[in-house]
């Protein structure tokens, strides 16, 4: 086939969010050079616009909480309709969601998704290739348990590492060999195409040189990569993650609220990473926990990269197991309420510049223009 949909499933914590963001900003330069990057009217509450590829697993709510399956469901096979009409135009298209991957392997209904998006694309004429990058298994594990608590809006947002970490096959699928056979039994295995993530293992030791290499396309001087872009989602320091976990027990929270408290945690978090670099795991649980992985690990290299290498290089850099009675715990508490209080000074000196500009409107000799956006002119 001529035509082939690159759909990009992760895994969560490799880099997506950043890779997504180049994607979407620099579509018109992908689409010029063959590998069109589409937008789709779809609104997903909370996610990324540039994450193109939600229609395919994302679940839908209401304001009042209630589940809008029909919805999902229309967004689904329009999605699939608008895929088939892009085809028409562009020889190449990219979709990109890491929320694919967890879908297939923690909720029931991704598998079956997934399977009509290839019963369709044989219907349709185009060829699906599935692009995933690994990461460790132990670093995917911590690194996720920092995103559940950092950024999750649900009740796991509250559990203490220990509970996580005794219950996390519920949360992850770190079998990655058993995850990509059942991917190969839909799309075939000449289609799955596997790359390590990590610094060591990426082209340029970036992921974004790394996947424009799976197309054979360069990174150059007419791409741009957004600054701001370039460090999504990175990660809290420990003390900053068992901070913000008693944050989200504390009280109830508007979502706001929480990113305004991930905000705050990410801005000392390097300094608290500087002074007290650890990590949830020893190194001799992290040793004992990746050699759970190790037959699956080989199987993958066998059977999808074939380099020879091992999957990934097992030492790692030595790192004090994580205390919550830490000597630094208490200057990272500091470290918090000192930004939380500057953020609150900020927020009403804005404030008061909005009423004063307000209040100049209201003084104007037109102000009567203005009374139908200013109905609240009588409470200033």
């Amino acid at each position: 086939m001529d035509k082939i949909l690159y759909l990009h499933i992760g895994t969560p914590k490799t880099g997506t969010t950043s890779l997504q963001h180049f994607c979407y900003d620099n579509s018109d330069i992908l689409t010029e050079k063959g590998y069109h990057y589409p937008d789709f009217p779809f609104k997903y509450p909370n996610k990324g616009l540039a994450r193109n590829g939600l229609f395919l697993e994302a679940t839908l709510f209401d304001n009042g909480g209630i589940r809008q399956k029909e919805a999902e469901t229309q967004n689904f096979y329009s999605g699939l309709a608008r895929l088939r009409e892009l085809f028409k135009t562009h020889n190449n298209i990219i979709l990109s969601d890491e929320g694919v991957w967890t879908a297939c392997f923690n909720r029931k209904r991704g598998m079956p998704l997934i399977r009509k998006l290839q019963e369709d694309a044989q219907d349709a004429g185009y060829q699906v290739k599935i692009i995933v990058y690994l990461r460790r298994q132990d670093d995917f594990l911590l690194s996720w348990y920092n995103q559940l608590v950092k950024h999750s809006i649900t009740v796991k947002n509250t559990l203490s590492w220990e509970e996580y970490f005794n219950n996390y096959e519920k949360y992850l699928k770190l079998d990655y060999y058993s995850c990509l056979k059942k991917l190969e039994k839909i799309f075939g295995r000449e289609n799955i195409i596997v790359r390590r993530f990590g610094k060591q293992y990426l082209k340029n030791r970036s992921i974004i040189p790394d996947f424009l290499s799976i197309l054979g396309l360069e990174l150059n001087d007419r791409f741009t990569i957004e600054e701001e872009h370039s460090n999504f989602n990175q990660k809290m320091s420990e003390n900053a993650c068992e901070i913000k976990r008693i944050i989200n027990g504390t009280t109830e929270m508007t979502i706001k609220d929480i990113r305004r408290f991930e905000w705050i945690l990410r801005e000392f978090s390097p300094v608290s990473e500087k002074n007290y670099p650890c990590s949830m795991m020893s190194d001799e649980e992290s040793r004992d926990f990746m050699q759970l992985y190790e037959l699956s690990n080989n199987k993958v290299v066998k059977r999808y990269i074939k380099d020879g290498q091992p999957l990934f290089n097992i030492e790692r850099k030595p790192r004090e197991k994580w205390k919550k009675n830490n000597m630094y715990m208490a200057d990272d508490i500091i470290r918090f309420s000192c930004m939380s209080t500057l953020y609150t000074m900020q927020m009403i000196e804005e404030r008061d510049v909005q009423i004063n500009d307000i209040k100049k409107i209201l003084d104007h000799p037109f102000r009567f223009m203005f009374k139908k956006i200013l109905p609240f002119e009588k409470t200033l």
